[in-house]
């Protein structure tokens, strides 16, 4: 992730986002952004860093955020490179051509891989939100948090003293979506895990609960029962259609042999028997056979229809297990971990 090429990349994006963007500031700020500017240029990752964070404290700009972003990537604290980047992709101005958020775009992708992406969800509004100790914001979180790989601990905590945390342990490149209950008594908070993902910067003496993981998944029989129920109802259908046409054709057959007996050949022409009741049979018979063939055609199609949906069901329709309660027991105490489907 911190190849040459990359590097390079991200220098690219950067002299092209950053060099016009501050035209209007104040010169002290150009001056000192000028620098900032020349050190991207130079892969001079430390002072750019140096230079563009007393920038950040004064006005937390989308040119900024994607300069830091590039340096501290490369200075090797990717998490905190792909949030300031994702803060730039998300305050591009209009104005701006869209060149500049395709590369944004491009850049936190390839950061991603780096890192573990978690959206985290609390029940309450208003809780302040901790990744190892250090805010990240207030719920409801406007988007994602990125973490280093590693484990790592989630918080929510309420100006009344409720709170809730989770333990996560978490590998580079994946996604979590993590759920944090905070009650009253809430001492920890279960998780559930949607896309395995990986983790942040922090203490790692935390008590150790379950790690996430992705959720089990197991066939989901309905449509397969209703596919395949279909396919074989499909199928008795056509095989009785069938069994009548052959019946049909078989009376019919009998029926001319009796009439040409009668009547001599082509018994059933308007000079012979064409009105008497054993032609009229016979028609009757041959339309019946015509009938119930097409009906036992159609059918069958059916059948293999309905039994290739049933098969499709099978390896295409899942949905999560049954919810499952698993419990832990750290250093600093107890746990319950929720899993499954509801």
């Amino acid at each position: 992730m911190q190849s040459l090429g990359f590097a390079s990349a991200l220098a690219l994006t950067s002299l092209a986002l950053l060099a016009p963007a501050r035209a209007n500031a104040q010169e002290s700020a150009n001056a000192q952004y000028r620098i900032a500017f020349e050190a991207l240029a130079q892969k001079n990752w430390v002072e750019a860093r140096r230079q563009l964070l007393p920038l950040w404290a004064q006005a937390h700009t989308w040119d900024v955020a994607s300069g830091l972003g590039q340096a501290e990537f490369l200075l090797g604290n990717h998490a905190i490179g792909a949030t300031y980047t994702a803060f730039a992709l998300a305050n591009v101005p209009p104005k701006e051509k869209t060149t500049a958020a395709q590369r944004l775009r491009v850049a936190l992708d390839e950061m991603k891989e780096a890192v573990g992406t978690v959206g985290v969800a609390v029940s309450q509004d208003g809780a302040r939100v901790l990744a190892d100790h250090a805010s990240v914001g207030t719920s409801p979180l406007a988007g994602e948090i990125y973490l280093e790989p590693g484990s790592h601990v989630l918080e929510a905590r309420l100006p009344n003293g409720a709170h809730a945390k989770q333990t996560l342990e978490i590998e580079a490149g994946k996604s979590y979506q993590v759920a944090l209950v905070v009650e009253s008594s809430s001492t920890e908070a279960p998780a559930l895990a949607a896309n395995d993902s990986s983790g942040a910067v922090g203490p790692r003496n935390m008590p150790t609960a379950p790690p996430l993981q992705p959720q089990d998944r197991s066939t989901n029989w309905t449509p397969v029962f209703v596919t395949g129920g279909l396919a074989l109802v499909a199928a008795a259908v056509a095989t009785g259609f069938a069994i009548d046409a052959s019946s049909a054709k078989s009376d019919a057959e009998k029926a001319l042999h009796d009439a040409e007996a009668e009547y001599g050949s082509n018994p059933c022409t308007p000079a012979k028997g064409g009105g008497s009741e054993l032609c009229e049979s016979v028609s009757e018979l041959q339309d019946r056979r015509k009938t119930s063939h097409a009906v036992a055609t159609g059918s069958f199609v059916a059948s293999g229809v309905f039994a290739a949906a049933a098969i499709g069901s099978y390896f295409l329709w899942a949905k999560p297990s049954s919810p499952r309660l698993d419990a832990w027991l750290g250093t600093d105490g107890g746990g319950l971990h929720l899993h499954g489907s509801f």
